[in-house]
């Protein structure tokens, strides 16, 4: 078998693109490595969540501006008017009376079903 002898400056070009190539495959390495969280194989189990609705529900006669905000259709113009009609006719006795605000329909108010209460 021949040997080939290279020149000092291939010799020292090989061996820059060889360790280039190692420091990439290194970074590559690291980032994938710190970029997937590791995954926790114990299952955990979901909190209980029974009764939570009660504490989500927005009570017409009671909540302020920005709990009324919440509520599917209701911006702040809308929670104004609310807290007016509330405030000139006394608490509501049912949520469907709330279509009575004006600027409110009775479309908004049935988007409300499950979210708004009335005390």
């Amino acid at each position: 078998m021949k040997e080939t002898h290279l020149p000092e400056s291939q010799k020292r070009e090989a061996v820059f693109i060889c360790l280039s190539v190692a420091a990439v495959i290194l970074c590559a390495a690291l980032a994938f490595y710190f970029a997937v969280p590791l995954q926790d194989t114990a299952v955990q189990p979901l909190p209980d969540t029974a009764g939570l609705e009660q504490h989500m529900l927005v009570d017409l006669n009671t909540a302020g501006l920005s709990a009324l905000c919440t509520l599917p259709g209701v911006g702040e113009s809308r929670a104004r008017a609310i807290l007016e009609y509330r405030e000139q006719n006394g608490p509501f006795a049912r949520v469907e009376d709330a279509a009575c605000v004006p600027g409110l329909t009775q479309t908004v108010v049935d988007s409300w079903k499950g979210q708004a209460t009335v005390s």
